[in-house]
């Protein structure tokens, strides 16, 4: 049987690499307009629904919206100053300025001041404000609360405490209020939405003076706050001018008993001290050196390290003995044996000498550390001696300019207290007199239009919203299929031609009435036409080994292979030449049902069996102008039926009878039919489903075929739609290798 390499092929192993290389190539193309058009296109419907859906449901949601009013006050901070009196005030006037600003519109939007409007206009037990007294909770809310099991929303708020309560109102509040400075001027306006409007306006109004009171009433307990603590303060300060006064006098007292001794006497002990301080020093550093020394060597190979630094008459002694000893064991070992007793004897006593020695180096080196305690005490003590001494002679001579810093002292606290007490004065007179810094220069009116919601801005919304969800929607779910579009991509993806564009043919009805109608050849068709343009690629002139076995398979199910098989069985059956259509797909076999034949009698899945002849297999179909053979019902044995001796044999036999045996596989992937049969073909054809098979499934494919020694000679693009990328070549991709 000949086997037909395709011309641009080479090694299978080289051709999977080459292909699998060509994995990422989607990602390097340039954007095809074209194509990002072709999506918007099929996809037109669903867009348009989703659009218009959401304008839809905005409308339904806008009908049970109640409409708002939003009453509008304006506040202007005054920044001309009213000097009634040249005291200066306890809380300075505002230095207006952006930061400024924009912490009085936070102060207006404070639940603070807030809550003190709730309180005043008693919004605890308003109708629109109170949950206890709201039986109304909206359709969704309604059917939300159902499901959940809980309780009405009223009954749930009787249970709450009042606290609670009144922080969700200022928090209800406080959402419909919008507080903003107007332009770069000084007045700030105050919005509030409500679906009452003589609610709206009287809120607005109460926060406006409300403000207005606050920094008022601000004032007033900063003046009350600084006239009690320069109260407190001038209490504390008198104690502290009078605890001046009498240090001043108690210190002249003790002068006189402090100078025990005179300044040379101190000055002669301290230089003796200082001298026996260097050398005690001395002693303790070179203890120091010495003890640190040997913990190196300890630390970098033991005790016995430190054998060479510390010495005594006994170590040395025991030196002497160790030396003996290993000299008569190495007599000893060469002629006797290890557990012969005088080497057992010379050993032990090896063995006592050493932790001798290592007892002694232990006594030698804890000697070194007492040293080190020993001169670092007495260094200690010269230093305590010299402290003191130290201290007797600053004491003498800061004893003088103690008592000018007593006297100091007790000037400062009074002159701190004098000033103290005119600032409490001064306050005190400005308790009864406060002046706003902010007045208010536009009431809030009773709005009679409502203001909300705005209708068609939000339908408008809704329509860009939902316009752009389904488009987001509809390239992200291209982009994550990652489909091969069009038959340049397929060409470039494989490195296989593409042997032609199929279009799609819609039909109506059974599922194969189109293919018969492009089977029984009434009238020409683009379809039928390029499936010519595939049997010209096969067979065309010049080529001098033509293929016998043709196998078509595809990467998945629903690619239109079974449909590829049938046409370009007709196509070849025109000029003359013997085909046999095998449809070895025993999963899901559809040529029976494609070409209309009957459903009785011998089929191949009953010979393989061995229940039936071949002679009695093939069925003639006039439709096609072809042999089938075909079987009649699925097997779940197809692997096993498919690898047999029958399966060969019936290749065998009917090679011999036809010129062109057309065999229909079954996809390539997650089933082991096609490998079986890429044994017996000629060459192999892989359908491609137009804009649906993604690339690295056709990739994966064509590798699994190829690594088991069956080279791809080309593809063929099929169900091409108009709406398709693919779709703009097909009225010349015809001609494209007809040769």
């Amino acid at each position: 049987m000949n086997v037909r390499r395709n011309p641009e092929s080479s090694n299978p192993r080289e051709v999977g690499r080459a292909a699998k290389s060509n994995a990422g190539f989607l990602a390097y193309q340039s954007i095809d307009v074209m194509y990002l058009f072709s999506i918007l296109r099929v996809n037109a419907r669903l867009i348009s629904a989703a659009a218009i859906g959401c304008a839809v449901a905005m409308f339904i949601y806008l009908l049970f919206v109640p409409p708002t009013y939003t009453a509008y006050s304006q506040i202007i901070l005054d920044t001309r100053e009213e000097s009634v009196s040249p005291v200066e005030e306890v809380v300075s006037d505002l230095n207006l300025n952006s930061s400024v600003l924009a912490g009085e519109v936070v102060t207006m939007r404070s639940n603070v001041l807030i809550g003190q409007v709730v309180d005043e206009l008693g919004l605890l037990e308003h109708p629109r404000y109170d949950p206890r007294q709201q039986r109304s909770e909206g359709l969704f809310g309604q059917a939300k609360r159902l499901l959940r099991g809980d309780d009405p929303p009223h009954v749930v708020a009787a249970r709450l405490p009042e606290e609670t309560l009144r922080s969700w109102i200022i928090s209800a509040v406080r959402d419909n209020l919008s507080v903003t400075q107007i332009g770069v001027s000084y007045v700030i306006g105050v919005r509030f939405q409500s679906t009452d409007p003589v609610l709206a306006a009287d809120i607005t109004n109460a926060i406006a003076n409300q403000y207005i009171n606050s920094q008022l009433d601000s004032k007033m307990d900063a003046t009350l706050r600084a006239n009690s603590w320069l109260s407190d303060r001038l209490a504390e300060l008198s104690v502290q001018l009078e605890a001046a006064d009498a240090a001043v006098v108690d210190f002249k007292a003790e002068m006189i008993e402090i100078a025990d001794g005179n300044e040379e006497s101190i000055s002669q002990l301290l230089a003796e001290l200082n001298t026996k301080l260097v050398g005690s020093s001395t002693e303790r550093a070179d203890a120091e050196v010495r003890l640190s020394q040997v913990k190196a060597l300890q630390d970098l190979g033991g005790l016995r390290a430190v054998s060479d630094v510390v010495t005594s008459p006994l170590l040395e002694t025991l030196t002497q003995q160790r030396t003996e000893l290993t000299t008569n064991q190495a007599q000893l070992a060469s002629t006797l044996g290890r557990r012969h007793p005088d080497m057992v004897r010379i050993n032990a006593q090896i063995a006592n000498i050493d932790r001798s020695i290592d007892t002694e180096l232990r006594r030698r080196v804890e000697e070194m550390r007492g040293d080190v305690i020993v001169t670092t005490n007495r260094e200690n003590a010269l230093r305590s001696q010299i402290a003191v001494v130290s201290e007797r002679a600053d004491s003498l001579a800061k004893a003088s300019v103690r008592l000018g810093q007593l006297e100091r002292a007790a000037n400062a606290n009074r002159l701190v207290y004098e000033n103290f007490l005119s600032r409490f004065k001064e306050t005190s007179a400005q308790a009864d007199f406060q002046l706003p810094e902010a007045r208010i220069i536009g009431q809030a009116e009773v709005p009679s239009v409502p203001s909300g919601p705005r209708k068609t801005l939000h339908m408008i919304a809704a329509f860009v919203f939902g316009l752009s969800a389904a488009t987001a929607f509809v390239f992200l779910r291209n982009l994550a299929r990652s489909p091969v579009n069009t038959a340049d991509e397929l060409e470039a993806l494989t490195q296989r031609r593409n042997l032609a564009l199929l279009p799609y043919v819609r039909h109506f009805g059974s599922k194969y009435r189109w293919l018969r109608q492009e089977l029984s050849g009434v009238e020409k068709s683009q379809f039928m036409e390029n499936v010519r343009t595939i049997r010209t690629s096969l067979f065309g002139l010049g080529k001098s080994r033509q293929p016998k076995v043709i196998m078509i398979t595809s990467s998945v199910p629903t690619e239109g292979k079974s449909s590829l098989c049938c046409a370009l069985a007709r196509a070849i059956s025109t000029s003359k030449t013997s085909v046999l259509l095998l449809d070895a797909d025993l999963r899901h076999p559809d040529v029976r049902k494609a070409l209309d034949l009957p459903s009785d009698g011998p089929c191949l899945v009953e010979y393989l069996n061995g229940n039936a002849k071949i002679k009695d297999l093939p069925i003639r179909s006039d439709l096609a102008g072809v042999d089938v053979i075909s079987p009649s019902s699925e097997s779940a044995s197809a692997a096993d039926l498919l690898s047999s001796n029958l399966f060969a044999g019936l290749l065998s036999r009917v090679s011999a009878r036809y010129d062109v045996i057309i065999v229909n596989a079954p996809p390539v992937l997650y089933l082991s039919d096609a490998i079986l049969l890429t044994k017996h073909a000629d060459t192999t054809l892989v359908a491609v489903r137009s804009g649906k098979t993604p690339a690295k499934v056709v990739l994966s494919s064509i590798a699994r075929l190829e690594e088991n020694g069956q080279p791809v000679f080309g593809t063929v693009m099929t169900m091409v739609r108009r709406q398709d990328a693919a779709a703009r070549d097909l009225g010349s991709y015809s001609y494209k290798y007809n040769y």
